[in-house]
């Protein structure tokens, strides 16, 4: 069977108005009703060490005087206890062993501090009424924990205000960070595309660069080429000139040559010819044609030379011709 223990029934008991352990079914009827909400609290104790804070139901329970400060220093200083989950358990057996004052302070506590819970155990709506310390110190009491307590809502909303102020500029700052790192990644976006732009510009740089330097190559062996050429030109100009002045000497002595052959030389060496190709015995016989023959051979001999003369001239012609072609080549090149 399941018991409700309310909080009429509690004040009740510590007024006197239910008296325990007289032996009476009342006194009986109480304690039993005692021990079932403890068990109730037992049997929630896993949920209850979970999320009660000792720190925060210590002043509640030192005010209804049901803890001391030897019981405070174990359960918030000792080293057996080192987190809230097992701090909560030891404060829970302290209670217990207070007895009905000790229930009645934690239902309170939990009634004040944490409502839900206080109504899941005894079924009832939380009240905060606080009716033990207004037992013990009087409505005086009451009201200087009030206080106390107000100023410890009052300091911890400053705190929370003071901390959602830092957070809101860290927020704040955060935010300006993002921007910055987005703007940042633009900027390296960016960065990667003109590195990109760059790098498709120095390959095809290289490219063209190869191409220049074949092309440079090429026309360095043209131009050994071209001044292989304008040195065979060079000394083929220079025997040009050398045959042009030779010919030139050669003309000039075939001129001379020409004006200055007389008659009696070209008849004595005709004469000469004649005598040489004469038969024997035919020697002191007189030729009738031979003054003719003077004049066929003198004309004959006009006639080469001026034949001679117009060869070299168009010797010369040409090789002036092919000089000129030379000065033309070496000056292209």
């Amino acid at each position: 069977m399941t018991l409700v223990v309310s909080s009429v029934d509690l004040d009740r008991i510590m007024s006197g108005e239910l008296p325990l352990g007289d032996g009476s079914p009342a006194a009986s009827s109480e304690e039993e009703k005692h021990e079932e909400l403890w068990e109730r609290v037992e049997g929630v104790r896993h949920k209850l060490t979970r999320i009660l804070n000792p720190l925060k139901l210590m002043p509640y329970l030192r005010q209804c005087k049901v803890i001391d400060e030897q019981d405070e220093d174990e359960v918030l200083n000792s080293s057996q206890f080192p987190i809230r989950i097992s701090k909560a358990g030891r404060l829970l057996d302290i209670l217990r062993g207070r007895g009905q004052r000790g229930l009645q302070a934690f239902m309170e506590s939990l009634e004040f501090y944490h409502p839900e819970q206080y109504t899941q155990l005894t079924g009832e709506k939380a009240t905060q009424r606080c009716s033990i310390i207004l037992d013990e110190e009087g409505p005086e009491g009451l009201t200087q924990f009030l206080l106390v307590e107000v100023r410890k809502l009052r300091e911890q909303l400053r705190n929370s205000h003071l901390c959602e102020q830092r957070l809101s500029q860290r927020c704040r700052m955060a935010e300006e960070e993002r921007s910055q790192a987005e703007h940042k990644a633009q900027e390296l976006q960016q960065d990667r595309i003109q590195l990109e732009r760059l790098r498709q510009d120095w390959e095809s740089g290289s490219r063209e660069l190869g191409l220049l330097k074949e092309r440079l190559l090429d026309q360095t062996v043209k131009y050994s080429r071209v001044l292989e050429e304008q040195r065979k030109s060079a000394a083929h100009e220079r025997e040009l000139l050398t045959e042009l002045e030779q010919l030139k000497k050669r003309l000039q002595e075939a001129e001379k040559t020409g004006a200055g052959v007389s008659a009696p030389s070209l008849t004595h060496q005709v004469s000469r010819e004649v005598c040489d190709h004469t038969p024997k015995g035919q020697e002191d016989t007189p030729l009738p044609c031979v003054t003719t023959r003077k004049c066929i051979t003198g004309n004959q001999d006009r006639r080469e030379a001026a034949e001679q003369r117009q060869e070299l001239c168009s010797t010369i012609a040409c090789l002036q011709g092919e000089l000129e072609s030379s000065e033309a080549q070496r000056e292209k090149v």
